[in-house]
């Protein structure tokens, strides 16, 4: 029986990293719904043609796709528009995330992971069996995201002011993986996990 795994955290907190872990020593299969959102928001795709509608041709490339930067810059700063978005993708990422879970469990894959920055808000409880949580201090997070992406104090915070505090990932998951300190502590804990 297939072992199906929700993946959330806020950013920076290691996400990615424990994925790799996953993948490479548990040959889990693996998917993204921010990969996944890049996917349905393509020319031809049914969020596309509701996303231009609701925000215009102002906000795509000189390829006639969706830049994401510019919708960025526009719903970042605008929770009312932040949310129709969302109420846009989450359901089209989500629909495209089961299928593939599906798919997965057909193949008799014994650890499929769903990765989410949403994925208590949007509602990911009837595919995963359960819900892990990777913490790290807000001050880790900070230093990760700086160093890695370049990020500014202000986007930061404005990105963390936008997710779930640490105290409604732990009430809404079944465990709690503590990224503060170096891989080995973060594979052993991943391996009890596993038992």
């Amino acid at each position: 029986m297939s072992k199906i795994i929700g993946i959330t955290g806020g950013v920076g907190c290691g996400k990615s990293t424990v994925l790799s872990i996953l993948e490479e020593k548990y040959n889990a299969s693996v998917i993204q719904a921010d990969i996944v959102g890049h996917l349905v928001m393509k020319s031809g795709n049914d969020a596309f043609e509701s996303i231009v509608k609701l925000f215009g041709n102002k906000i795509l490339d000189e390829l006639g796709e969706i830049d994401r930067k510019k919708l960025g810059e526009i719903v970042f700063v605008n929770e009312e528009l932040l949310q129709k978005l969302n109420a846009i993708i989450h359901p089209a990422v989500k629909e495209y995330i089961k299928n593939f879970v599906d798919d997965q469990i057909s193949k008799k894959t014994e650890i499929i992971v769903v990765e989410a920055a949403l994925l208590i808000e949007a509602g990911y409880r009837d595919i995963c069996s359960e819900y892990w949580y990777i913490f790290a201090s807000e001050n880790i997070r900070k230093n990760r995201l700086k160093a890695s992406r370049g990020y500014s104090d202000e986007k930061i915070i404005e990105i963390m002011n936008n997710q779930l505090s640490e105290e409604e990932f732990k009430e809404y998951t079944d465990f709690t993986i503590d990224n503060n300190s170096d891989v080995l502590h973060l594979e052993e804990q991943i391996k009890r996990l596993l038992m």
